[in-house]
């Protein structure tokens, strides 16, 4: 069992204690090793053979999509909340959990925030465990796998939730999948659950019953669950059968909801803040004639920019991203307005673009409340 693996390494570095699908994982998420393109000029970028040209292009389009989670006003306060909820809860069975999900339109960055808790998370947990280790309390295990993160695809039972979390482990599991999962979460040393898109389930029947409850198992055996999702309202209150209210009301008595809303403009410092986001993309860009003056993006189109993306934080990631796209495979290698009005976005904010678009041009869109 995996009760001294890498321990004097650990003490230098920790993370060697979690596998190397974890580590890869952490790396993934928080973008570390993405490497920054050097700048380069136009008669170099002519100058290159086209694998040279072709890698260089592959080199600056990861590193503007493959972003880590930028800081905004949203994104501080929800990672800060579930900090907090990480550092004061205890792996007990004698200690049940809340249960956090994190509720908000599709669109507004809920699965990077999750992925990129779950990934320091992981870190906190594995120098958690090099102490553990270190003063002989640490328990033997097969494997170290403190955080499971569960993308749900689609409607799903509960035995397939519970078989995806086996799965996520590498756990072997058969048609009754709890006995495997549980005997999986001891010899992995799980300590946090996050199921994300928790919508997918059924909660108005039978499975939405079952999912409550074994959610609720897993608070009350001392694992920390979160999840994702949108209209918890809906999830916790969806009526049905007597035996499914029961498991929602139960369930209502012990989840903490944490709002994730999109990023608005309503004043002149939520202004700033939104182009100081769109900016930490603009100092990403790697085209070769684009203008050389600070801000010349943030400055000239930050404003456009959420008006197309009404401050959804993937739609201006999406934005920026085949912007740039567009550029290097045009050959014009810059970003102007007629370049940013042919990229289409995702159907909930290409609803009434036009309008606001028109209006945005007059002068006469209502981006800020007057101060």
């Amino acid at each position: 069992m995996n009760t001294t693996r890498h321990v004097d390494a650990a003490d230098a570095n920790p993370i060697l204690l979690l596998t190397d699908v974890d580590r890869a994982w952490i790396s993934e998420v928080l973008a570390i090793d993405i490497a920054e393109p050097r700048p380069v000029t136009a008669e170099q970028l002519a100058a290159m053979t086209d694998r040279e040209r072709s890698w260089f292009n592959l080199a600056r389009t990861n590193y503007l999509r493959r972003v880590p989670l930028l800081d905004t006003p949203v994104v501080t306060t929800v990672m800060e909340a579930l900090r907090q909820h990480a550092k004061s809860s205890i792996r007990s069975d004698m200690h049940q959990q809340d249960v956090v999900i994190l509720d908000g339109e599709p669109g507004v960055g809920k699965t990077m925030m999750l992925k990129t808790h779950a990934a320091e998370e992981m870190k906190r947990l594995a120098f958690q465990r090099s102490l553990e280790l270190e003063h002989g309390t640490a328990e033997p295990l097969w494997t170290f796998r403190p955080v499971l993160y569960a993308h749900l695809q689609g409607p799903m039972t509960r035995n397939e939730v519970v078989r995806l979390l086996c799965d996520q482990l590498n756990w072997p599991s058969d048609t009754n999948p709890l006995p495997a999962f549980e005997r999986a979460i001891k010899q992995c040393g799980v300590q946090l659950i996050i199921i994300d898109e928790i919508q997918h389930v059924n909660f108005g029947g039978a499975t939405g019953r079952h999912v409550h409850n074994i959610i609720r198992w897993m608070s009350n055996a001392g694992l920390r669950v979160i999840l994702g999702g949108t209209d918890v309202n809906t999830v916790l209150n969806s009526g049905g059968p007597a035996a499914v209210e029961v498991a929602a009301r139960n369930s209502r008595g012990r989840w903490v909801r944490i709002d994730v809303p999109k990023l608005s403009m309503r004043n002149s410092r939520e202004h700033e803040q939104w182009l100081d986001l769109v900016y930490a993309f603009e100092v990403r860009l790697r085209l070769v004639s684009a203008p050389t003056t600070d801000g010349w993006f943030a400055d000239s189109f930050g404003v456009y920019a959420w008006v197309r993306t009404l401050g959804y934080l993937n739609s201006l990631i999406l934005l920026m991203s085949r912007a740039a796209t567009a550029a290097i495979e045009s050959g014009t290698e810059t970003i102007d307005r007629a370049l940013l009005d042919s990229i289409p976005l995702q159907y909930e904010v290409e609803r009434g673009r036009e309008r606001r678009v028109a209006m945005f041009d007059d002068g006469t869109y209502p981006i800020m409340d007057p101060e």
